[in-house]
């Protein structure tokens, strides 16, 4: 017997109406946001389940916000606290219609919100990502490094068109001292999804090829809700500003909701602007310092002047005795010498005249012609003194005597 077959109208036909009898009233759904649309007022979510050990998707379903709904539920719960809750990632309670339609097939529409869900879903993420990030001592890392006594170079980490980016740079820039400091911002969301990845990149950046050429980075944001800070929960993001290089101070405008990115950073500050008075005020107290240094520093040399003063004054007094008694030492010393010079080379011509005369007359009387005129004769032969008779040679010999020369013979 062949099968019956059904048209494929009759068949959607039939589930919209097993539908419409089965689940007739609206049902409380708890589910994650995969992905979020709009378009024309109307949010299309993918709404998915999620297993808690593996992260697989187990269940998932498409919804959709109605453009009214959307306004309805603003009205009721606040224009930022609904668009909060409606951002991909989100955990959210939501009350839902189950429709089947014969050409789009299932959809849940969403009737309404429970903020409550979400906003409890997030401080349940907190809370473990606090105890991971305490049980790896990563709560204090960042804040145990040393802040410059004048940060005044800073990497600033902000949407370029935040309103709490401007708030930032005009407290800084209108300081009543004068202060200058050197500001370069790297672009990142602030906000949703991307938020972290784009932060964590920055942060990267900033540690591989700037970390010498600032003193601090600054996270900067306007003002948001608790769901609006959520990014800043998350665990990579904070496990990077821990593991920075650098100090991390934020400013993510909130006042009284405290992120678990306050509690890793350096120092966190409620607003952007009082991120720049921060600042400000560090300044203010390092001059402060400097200046209490230099009013100590000339105090104390002051007092040292007072103290060495008469110390100095009988020093003064004893060199200049020492230089007079050594100047009139050297008066004496110096006239001395002037007599000696005065008397010395008399002596010394006297002296020097006495032994020219005795060595005059030493040379007198070793001259050959003293000798002679005693009656002595010089005997030579061929111009070679003849003092030994074996000396004698054929030949004349001449004898010298004082008056003359004679020619002798020697006897044979």
């Amino acid at each position: 017997m062949t099968p019956e077959t059904y048209q494929l109208a009759d068949l959607t036909n039939f589930i919209r109406r097993v539908f419409a009898l089965n689940m007739p009233e609206p049902v409380w759904v708890a589910a994650e946001l995969a992905q979020v649309n709009e378009s024309r007022g109307h949010q299309w979510l993918s709404l998915v389940q999620k297993d808690p050990d593996t992260d697989q998707i187990v269940a998932q379903m498409e919804g959709v916000v109605w453009a009214t709904k959307v306004r309805d539920l603003r009205l009721n719960y606040g224009k930022p606290l609904v668009d909060g809750l409606f951002q991909q990632g989100m955990s959210v309670r939501i009350r839902v219609n189950a429709t089947f339609h014969e050409r789009f097939g299932l959809r849940l529409s969403v009737e309404d919100v429970d903020p409550a869900f979400t906003i409890g879903e997030l401080e349940r993420r907190r809370q473990l990502t606090l105890e991971r990030l305490s049980a790896e001592d990563l709560l204090e890392r960042n804040g145990r490094l040393p802040l410059a006594l004048a940060p005044q170079r800073l990497a600033i980490i902000s949407s370029d068109t935040a309103a709490g980016l401007a708030d930032f740079r005009q407290q800084l820039e209108a300081n009543p001292y004068g202060y200058q400091f050197k500001l370069k911002v790297f672009t990142a969301a602030m906000q949703g999804v991307q938020a972290s990845p784009e932060i964590i990149r920055r942060l990267r950046e900033i540690g591989r090829n700037w970390s010498d050429r600032f003193d601090a980075v600054v996270i900067v944001r306007g003002g948001g809700g608790r769901t609006d800070l959520a990014a800043f929960d998350e665990e990579q993001l904070c496990r990077a500003v821990a593991e920075h290089g650098l100090p991390v101070i934020v400013g993510i405008g909130h006042e009284t909701d405290e992120s678990v990115l306050d509690r890793i950073a350096h120092r966190s500050l409620k607003t952007p602007t009082a991120a720049a008075v921060f600042l400000i005020e560090r300044l203010v107290a390092t001059e402060g310092r400097v200046l209490q240094l230099g009013r100590r520093i000339a105090q104390s040399g002051h007092q040292i002047t007072g103290w060495e003063s008469p110390r100095l004054d009988r020093l003064a007094q004893a060199n200049h005795q020492a230089a007079r008694s050594a100047l009139t030492a050297e008066t004496f010393r110096t006239d001395r010498l002037e007599a000696d010079l005065k008397r010395i080379p008399p002596a010394a011509l006297a002296s020097a005249s006495d032994q020219l005369n005795h060595l005059e007359q030493l040379l007198t009387a070793l001259r050959p012609e003293t000798t002679l005129a005693r009656g002595y004769a010089l005997v030579s032969q061929e111009g070679r003194l003849i003092v030994d008779p074996d000396d004698v040679r054929d030949g004349e010999l001449e004898v010298r005597l004082k008056t003359g020369r004679i020619k002798v013979s020697p006897v044979k």
